[in-house]
């Protein structure tokens, strides 16, 4: 097929040469098809040169297949290798290579082109960053990219941004000669086309040309029709605006502005030629200036463009709709192709043999020249730095002077021009905080600012300005705007004028100027003397590099973009949003969010983003939430209030959309993320139908009013209802107003009757419109009001989708995570009560590129990343623990200005990008969730609301797709869920694991469940001393155990020898438990009755004093409470409280020679456990015993114990069968079967056959010794003690 591309277009141009055309348009016609030939290696012809060269390996060993390469000597990024291919070239593709037989090769690159070799653009993505292109893997093999749209250019620079061990390339460029039609317009000068006889009527249209200027505004293309068609592409103020109007309504009603508006590029009036690429498919428009690329849709319902009246290019005569400027172009434009036609071309040689019809239809109206001409006023000059300036000569000693100049800038501050008079004196013109002053100082005249601009001037764009000073005035001008000053002063001008700077203490301008005229005397700066350019290195002639760092504008959400000579800025305020470029949301993603912050909320209006940094605007709501766990997200519209319907007969002809106070999408992301979704719609109806009822399924439905569904949907029932029922709530429950009707209203009573109920079905919510009809005119007695309430909905899946990683190791894979260039963020919530380091995402890619986000030791979130600029990290510690076992939230942000890490929303910790160019990430391995790649350093705990660049991730949904994840639950759902701890232990969650905190109960062990207890004799005792801090109560908890057969013995005692107040627990002589207490107001005793405590079974007893004392609880065992109240015994001055308690005694107080006899354990008393407190390894000096040494006893109650949890398996790999059943033998199993068990008889055959073989010659025999003899000493003494005779003992030997 290409053979025969090649072949057929061959035989084009022989047959154009042959018709005497030039070989120009030859290559053209090659050029200009769509299977062009511009393959040519470029290398050979081109002057490259380098940066730097490492010993003998130059540029000019660079070229492809070399046995050598180019190698930089140092590996940084201001490395490159630079082509002159001495003329303007269309180059197509490129080819690399590293070194061969080393590692030293480029991974990826950048490439800038130009023209004169000042001025150098980066070859851009779509969306206005520098392109980088993939390179080399090895020293070996070729990398091709080849340019979706060629680059136009003489020189190409390479400039290396990764590499591996050193710089090395190779490198071949593939092109061929550019062909350039080029038409210059003066400003007053135009291309017109009629098109009353031919219009055009487009669907598709392609839209191609270059061109430069000095201007910043002018008409290049126009053209209209009759149906308020036009098309408008004009220079706005350096930046290129296309309006485009594809026609009025088709019902000639009034209706929404078709008009559409695109904007792009910057500083577009440099005189360098800038790409125009437009391209329209029916209502989907593509502009791209210099590969910058914009998308979008035109609005309106046609899809042609219909243009019956004149095509201007270059200008027009007269003003036209949808022109913002009126100025003609002034400048060149080349190559101009409308619809794959070269229209310069045609209009340059009109013998062409494939446009010769078009050149009668262009009419040109005024000077338009062949060649691209150049004001030489236009010569720009470029102060890099603050430190540039050049000097100008003026008339000396002269009354007046007159300096007039252009700039552009993006600095605040900066030196303009500085002239120092012959006389005393100066003036100066500067920019400060971005306003043009003026400061002027002159013999027997104070120094004056002149500030009498509003404006700011440091907006990129080329200004005017005009300084005149003559005796006794001043007069500035700036854009021809001026202003005068009238003050005495004498003034003798001196010799010199210093531009730019060039003044001590003094801030330079950095920036562009351009006719720089002084004393109306103009000198072009390429004719600038050595002695003019004092800083010659920081000033470069004939260019202006100036970068609009704000364009595309970096700055997200409506964030307003500044700038200076080195970086841009973000204005984010009023937008929502923070950060270095607006990305980070400052709301509220939903209303469960604010709730988790706020506890104790119940009602709030706030304002939620719910896709945080997506493209979803914040909108305020109304959040209700209720103590029994329900929460309500609010979203009013602007019908909430009951509307009267009147005067509309036809069915549905009363019209209304619903205007909700926040975008459709919000609320669609809203009710899918929510549980559950109702909205209520009410009808008041007076002797208006509604549905129309009853009415079959085989019958049409054809109802008065109806809702429409947010699908645009007309519903077939009303709310309260079902869907597809053709009823109201009173027809589905059979209670109407009138039985024979489905609805009330349909019953056309003349009382007032109701119709609603709740829509319910969130899948159709919200209400976009409502219709009805039936309410005849304004002055009969039909008559309806409907009432739509709020859209409500409840929960948000988003903070339920929460998963638990129960073993290290484990992780969740997602597809791969596209960080992007200009901005990425991660956010998700965790939960964890492990203190190890643990990885909570990780992805890699290729050349060493990753992203890692680690807890790290408990209280700090650490982001580690490489984009190719070496690992980087962001570390926020918290001053608080994040391994507390509670919910805490990770924001994670990294764009093109810095990476930042926020946990809560409030610790904050940002690092700001490297020098160097901004790049992507390439990730290519899956996002691993719960570990690293290397499925270590796991975490243990809980995550949900993951959130990849405002894009929820369904997390159950990854767990549960492949019938579950091993090691992963869905829910946070911990090993403390059913609290295993014992006797109220706390249990301290570990996910993998538990523990349980065994520190204020009775108990020890792995849960709580182990007695600590002793076992008393008479003399025994246990002293627990308060030591001087005494302790005094008005409410009491005792809790003691215990077991004895003894008829009587002292439990726990506590008294007080300041006080003399004291409480007992005793058991009686008869076996019961006495408690007897005296608080000073009256000595109490209590018997509980109900049970002899002596039979040595074990009892637990637990005594609660409350009610400010007045109030007594005794509880034995499982006994019911033996409750006693004292308020009776208690005068209005008498004191309940225990005061000053010193000791408490187990056994035996110090008064008693006998003490219990048993065994005691659980002691408490409050938050004192004497028993734990002398059997820990340290004891305090406070609690002693007597004796001194006392054994601890379990009082005979084993541990309780837990059934050993089951061991948790990873399930067996999933085996499809059919897939591998072509390994397999597709044989009988019943003739397999018969044959194995052929095979298993021959083979026992076999084996009994050759043991007979074997023992062939053995078997029975006998022997010839008598029984008993085999000890004699001689034969006749073995006969004598022989005791069976000969031959008596068989024996028989057996193969087996």
């Amino acid at each position: 097929m290409m053979v025969y591309l090649f072949l057929t277009l061959s035989a084009a141009a022989m047959t154009h040469l042959a018709d005497g055309q030039s070989s120009r348009e030859t290559e053209r016609f090659l050029i200009d098809s769509p299977y062009n030939l511009c393959r040519q290696p470029l290398y050979r012809s081109a002057n490259v040169t380098a940066s730097t060269d490492l010993n003998e390996r130059t540029a000019q060993d660079g070229y492809l297949h070399s046995g050598s390469a180019w190698s930089a000597k140092d590996s940084d990024f201001d490395q490159f290798i630079m082509f002159d291919l001495g003329q303007l070239m269309n180059i197509t593709a490129i080819v690399t290579q590293g070194k061969a037989h080393t590692d030293d090769y480029v991974s990826e690159y950048r490439i800038q082109y130009g023209s004169n070799g000042r001025d150098f653009t980066d070859y851009k993505e779509v969306d206005g960053s520098p392109k980088l292109f993939d390179g080399n893997v090895d020293g070996f093999a070729e990398h091709r990219n080849i340019f979706e749209q060629p680059i136009i250019a003489q020189w190409i620079k390479i400039n290396p941004t990764r590499w591996a061990d050193k710089i090395a390339m190779r490198v071949e460029l593939y092109g061929c000669q550019y062909i350039s039609d080029v038409l210059y317009f003066d400003g007053n000068a135009m291309l017109k086309r009629g098109l009353t006889l031919a219009p055009i009527s487009s669907r598709r249209d392609l839209i191609r040309f270059r061109f430069k200027t000095n201007h910043e505004n002018g008409v290049l293309l126009y053209s209209r029709g009759t149906q308020q068609d036009y098309f408008a592409l004009q220079l706005v103020e350096s930046r290129l605006l296309l309006n485009i109007n594809l026609g009025n309504n088709r019902r000639g009603e009034r209706s929404a502005p078709t008009e559409h508006s695109m904007t792009l590029g910057s500083l577009l009036d440099d005189n360098n030629f800038h790409e125009v690429y437009i391209e329209r498919e029916r209502r989907d428009i593509v502009l791209s200036v210099d590969r910058v690329q914009i998308r979008d849709r035109i609005p309106g319902e046609f899809m042609k463009l219909d243009l019956d009246q004149d095509l201007f290019i270059g200008g027009v005569p007269y003003v036209q709709r949808g022109l913002v400027v009126y100025d003609n172009f002034t400048g060149c434009i080349e190559n101009l192709y409308l619809n794959h036609t070269n229209v310069i071309a045609a209009y340059r040689n009109p013998t062409s043999f494939y446009e010769k019809d078009i050149y009668t239809k262009y009419e040109k109206i005024g000077d338009i020249t062949n060649t691209c001409s150049r004001d030489p006023h236009s010569i720009p000059i470029t102060f890099r730095t603050k430190d540039s300036w050049i000097k100008q000569t003026g008339f000396e000693g002269d009354d007046k002077f007159n300096v007039t100049l252009e700039f552009r800038t993006f600095e605040q501050e900066g030196l303009i021009m500085f002239h120092k008079f012959s006389s005393e004196g100066h003036v100066q013109l500067y920019l400060e905080r971005s306003r043009l002053k003026v400061k002027i100082q002159a013999e027997n005249m104070p120094e004056v600012e002149i500030d009498n601009f509003d404006q700011t001037w440091n907006d990129g764009i080329w200004h005017k300005v005009s300084l005149s000073m003559g005796k006794n005035t001043a007069s500035i001008s700036v854009d021809q705007m001026e202003m005068k000053t009238t003050r005495l002063m004498n003034i003798r001008t001196g010799a010199y004028y210093r531009l730019g700077g060039g003044v001590y203490n003094d801030p330079g301008f950095i920036g562009c100027m351009r006719g720089i005229t002084i004393n109306g005397l103009y000198k072009r700066p390429t004719d600038w003397k050595e002695e003019e350019l004092p800083t010659p290195d920081t000033v470069l002639i004939d260019s202006c590099q100036m970068i609009d760092r704000c364009n595309p504008n970096p700055c997200e959400h409506g964030g307003i973009c500044m700038q200076d000579s080195k970086d841009f800025y973000c204005e984010c305020e009023h937008t929502g949003y923070a950060g270095a470029v607006c990305h980070t949301s400052l709301n509220w993603m939903s209303c469960i969010q604010f709730q988790n912050a706020h506890p104790d909320s119940r009602f709030t209006e706030t304002i939620v983003d719910i896709d945080g940094s997506g493209p979803i605007p914040p909108v305020p709501v109304t959040c209700e939430f209720f103590p029994d766990g329900r929460n309500l997200t609010y979203i009013n519209h602007e019908q909430m209030q009951a509307t009267k319907v009147d005067g509309f007969e036809e069915k549905g002809s009363y019209y209304q959309a619903i205007q909700y106070h926040a975008p459709i999408e919000m609320i669609e992301t809203l009710v899918n993320r929510s549980a559950t979704c109702v909205q209520k719609l009410g009808y008041n109806c007076k002797r208006s139908k509604l549905l129309n009822t009853p009415v079959s399924e085989s019958q049409q439905f054809s109802p008065y009013g109806w809702w429409v569904s947010r699908q645009n949907r007309k519903m077939d029932y009303w709310p309260g209802s079902l869907p597809g029922s053709r009823k109201c709530e009173c027809g589905l429950f059979g209670d109407c107003f009138d039985p024979g009707y489905w609805c009330n209203c349909d019953s056309g009573n003349d009382d007032w009757l109701y119709d609603g109920g709740e829509i319910k079905e969130k899948e159709y919510l919200p209400v976009k419109a409502l219709h009805f009809g039936d309410t005849g005119n304004p002055v009969d007695r039909k008559e309806g009001r409907y009432n739509l309430g709020p859209l409500e909905c409840h929960g948000d899946v988003l903070f339920e989708n929460s998963v638990t990683f129960r073993k290290q190791g484990i992780i969740i894979e997602l597809p791969t995570f596209e960080m992007g260039i200009t901005s990425g963020d991660i956010f998700f919530e965790f939960r964890t009560s492990l203190e190890r380091p643990m990885v909570l995402l990780h992805s890699v890619g290729d050349n060493g590129d990753f992203i890692k986000v680690s807890l790290i030791s408990g209280d700090s979130i650490q982001f580690e990343f490489s984009a190719g600029k070496g690992i980087q990290g962001v570390t926020v510690e918290t001053s608080y623990r994040l391994d507390d076992n509670r919910w805490h939230s990770v924001l994670i942000e990294k764009n093109r200005k810095e990476a930042m890490v926020v946990i809560d929303g409030a610790q904050k910790t940002q690092v700001p990008e490297p020098a160097g160019p901004v790049r992507p990430f390439k990730l290519t391995s899956p996002l691993y969730i719960g570990a690293s790649k290397e499925w270590t350093d796991g975490y243990v705990g809980c995550l949900r609301a993951l959130v990849l660049n405002g894009v929820p991730v369904d997390l159950i949904n990854e767990v549960t797709k492949n019938r579950g994840l091993y090691g992963v639950a869905i829910g946070c759902k911990g090993k403390c869920e059913n609290n295993p701890c014992k006797n109220n232990g706390e249990c301290l969650e570990g996910y993998d694991h538990f523990t349980c905190n065994c520190r204020w109960t009775p108990f020890k062990g792995p849960i709580c469940a182990d007695e600590i207890g002793v076992n008393m004799r008479t003399g025994m005792m246990i002293k627990y001393d308060f030591k001087g801090k005494y302790k005094s109560t008005i409410a009491e908890r005792i809790h003691v155990g215990f077991t004895t057969t003894d008829p009587k013995g002292f439990l726990v005692g506590l008294e007080s020898s300041v006080s003399k107040e004291y409480l007992t627990l005793m058991l009686s002589n008869s076996g019961h438990i006495r408690l007897v207490f005296d608080f000073g107001f009256e000595r109490q005793e209590i018997v509980f009755t109900e049970q002899n405590f002596m039979s040595g079974q074990y009892h637990d007893v637990l005594v609660e004093r409350y009610n400010n004392g007045k109030s007594l609880r005794m509880t034995i065992d499982n006994y019911p409470p033996l409750e006693t109240d004292f308020s009776n015994s208690l005068k209005a001055s008498a004191d309940a409280q225990f005061d000053n308690i010193q000791y408490l005694y187990i056994g035996k107080n110090e008064s008693m020679k006998e003490g219990f006899v048993g065994c005691i354990s659980r002691v408490e008393f409050d938050e004192i456990i004497p028993l734990k407190l002398y059997f820990q390894e340290d004891p305090h000096d406070n609690i002693n015993s007597v004796p001194e040494t006392i054994t601890e006893d379990f009082c005979g109650i084993e541990p309780v114990t837990h059934k050993p949890e089951e061991e948790e398996t990873r399930r067996p790999p999933e085996v499809d069968e059919e897939s591998i059943k072509h390994f397999y033998s597709n044989t009988n199993s019943v003739i397999l079967g018969v044959i194995l068990s052929l095979i298993a008889a021959l083979i026992i055959i076999v084996c009994f056959a050759t043991g007979k073989y074997i023992n062939r010659h053995k078997g029975d025999y006998y022997t010839q010794e008598d029984e008993g003899a085999y000890d004699a000493f001689d034969a006749d003494t073995a006969v004598l003690q022989g005791r069976t005779g000969h031959q008596v003992q068989k024996k028989k030997e057996w193969f087996i």
